[in-house]
């Protein structure tokens, strides 16, 4: 069980605290501006628990006034935390759309390292909750509007998941805060210990909040027990059979569907209509590869036994490609045991060869399935194929299915995708395991080839005008690569099949 009142950790310096948040707020605004737009942007945040400020600066003028800046306000929960500022020049054309949706996320951020040095002060626990994706930045918007109730919420989420993170997050954004917090394992207590537990608390604290993990432990005793004590709405002195929780909240999570076991009679319906007034679901860490690299890293820095142990990039790509059955769990396990195991201080792909083969197969299958769908689905022209993609990801591919006979160029992709040249680089190879550049050459030969198989008489020089390719020899070279065979060649096939098939 763990409780609020911990004792407290060594005192943090404004450096120590402040380090984190800045390189998480520079990290951030890195992936989400080009690099023009990047070099004007000052940002000024306060964390909620120190009233210093923290300042970054991504360009050289520091002492640009108020008149010469827009400024767009940061704000969590109705309270203003900061401001992104931008500075004003000529070519200068916020997109206010945009740069809402960024100063937004930027709160979620700033809550997130507060509730990190929370956590650590309070329970001795590092919030994993880590990363930029579209489903986790969606996960913290959704914690940022219901913590300010005391309602009590359930959180649905596959084995290994960041479950104890949802319910700290929760409790440090609620009007709960400074009172205690509790986590009771209902998988590891018989229905004596279950009782007692839940009634040592209610009886010692009137607020506060209780996290039940793995719910659909309970066994219909215990259910019965925490109906009571939720229904009850009055407690008398001495009395120990009509203490009550309905004053502390309550969150509760589980890794099997409790509707299901309601359905089949395992599960109180009346306990379930009581506990289940919020309800979140927790995205698997398979649709979120985004966040995959950043819980490297926090993994790495929490597990390592010296200071120079680092992964390679190329175990880093392996680990990212990788589909993690039991989530962030899974993970920070097999960060540590590589970290425990190799001799080296950097870990290759050859050491999770040694000590977790799994990964190295499972992940060659997937880069290869992934890749041979994407084209097919640009072939197709079904987007919906990337919508577990990140979301610059799927706006780039989205580009390129419409425009993939124009002269594309990276530069151009990432303006459509407002993302960074480098990043959208990036999220080629991670995603794909192909550069921008190969995706679009092969969809250029697959539509060459249903082109010739349309009109087997097509002059070679005009396909390869019409497929985007402004020289022959080039078409003729990327051709061959992909088919084995030249485009006359092949044009030669279909036209024998042809003639042989009337």
């Amino acid at each position: 069980m763990n409780e609020l009142n911990h004792p407290a950790t060594r005192h943090m310096s404004p450096f120590e605290q402040h380090a984190p948040l800045t390189k998480s707020l520079s990290r951030y605004l890195n992936s989400r501006l080009p690099p023009h737009l990047l070099k004007q942007v000052q940002l000024e945040v306060s964390d909620f628990n120190n009233p210093a400020r923290t300042h970054i600066y991504f360009n050289q003028n520091t002492q640009c006034t108020k008149a010469e800046q827009h400024s767009f306000p940061i704000v969590y929960q109705r309270k203003k935390i900061g401001a992104l500022n931008l500075i004003k020049t000529q070519d200068t054309q916020p997109n206010k759309n945009q740069l809402s949706l960024i100063t937004s996320q930027l709160a979620v951020l700033v809550r997130r390292n507060s509730v990190q040095s929370l956590s650590r002060h309070h329970l001795g626990h590092a919030i994993t909750l880590a990363g930029y994706s579209e489903p986790i930045m969606a996960l913290e918007k959704t914690i940022e509007r219901i913590a300010e109730s005391n309602c009590p919420v359930f959180i649905q989420a596959e084995p290994g998941s960041e479950v104890l993170d949802v319910a700290c997050k929760l409790h440090f954004n609620g009007p709960s805060s400074t009172h205690s917090f509790y986590e009771v394992d209902c998988a590891s207590l018989n229905d004596t210990q279950f009782s007692e537990k839940l009634r040592h608390i209610a009886s010692r604290f009137k607020r506060g909040c209780v996290f039940l993990n793995n719910l659909e432990s309970l066994s219909q005793t215990q259910q019965g027990v925490l109906c009571d004590m939720l229904t009850t709405r009055s407690s008398h002195i001495g009395n120990e059979s009509e203490v009550n929780l309905h004053q502390i909240r309550l969150i509760s999570a589980s890794s099997e569907s409790i509707e299901k076991q309601v359905i089949q009679g395992r599960f109180s319906a009346s306990l379930w209509q009581k506990i289940n007034f919020f309800s979140i679901t927790l995205p698997p860490l398979r649709e979120r590869h985004e966040d995959i690299l950043p819980l490297v890293d926090l993994f790495t820095k929490r597990h390592r036994l010296y200071q120079e142990q680092r992964f390679s990039e190329a175990a880093r790509q392996l680990l990212c490609d990788y589909n993690w059955p039991n989530n962030t769990q899974e993970l920070e396990k097999t960060v540590l045991r590589l970290l425990t195991c190799t001799q080296r201080p950097e870990i290759d792909v050859c050491h999770i060869n040694e000590l977790c083969p799994q990964l190295v197969s499972d992940s060659q299958y997937n880069n290869a399935n992934i890749t041979t769908h994407c084209i097919q689905a640009l072939l197709d022209q079904q987007l919906s194929a990337f919508s577990k993609f990140h979301p610059s990801l799927q706006k780039a591919l989205s580009y390129i299915s419409a425009h993939w006979q124009h002269d594309l160029s990276l530069g151009t992709l990432a303006a459509n995708a407002y993302v960074s040249p480098s990043h959208l680089s990036y999220l080629f190879k991670r995603t794909l395991d192909r550069s921008f550049k190969q995706i679009l050459a092969e969809l250029r030969i697959r539509h060459a080839c249903l082109m010739l198989e349309e009109n087997p008489n097509m002059r070679i020089t005009d396909l390869c005008m019409d497929v985007g390719f402004g020289d022959l020899s080039h078409f003729e070279k990327i051709f061959r690569r992909f088919t084995q065979v030249s485009p006359r060649e092949y044009k030669k096939r279909l036209q024998q099949a042809v003639h042989c098939h009337p």
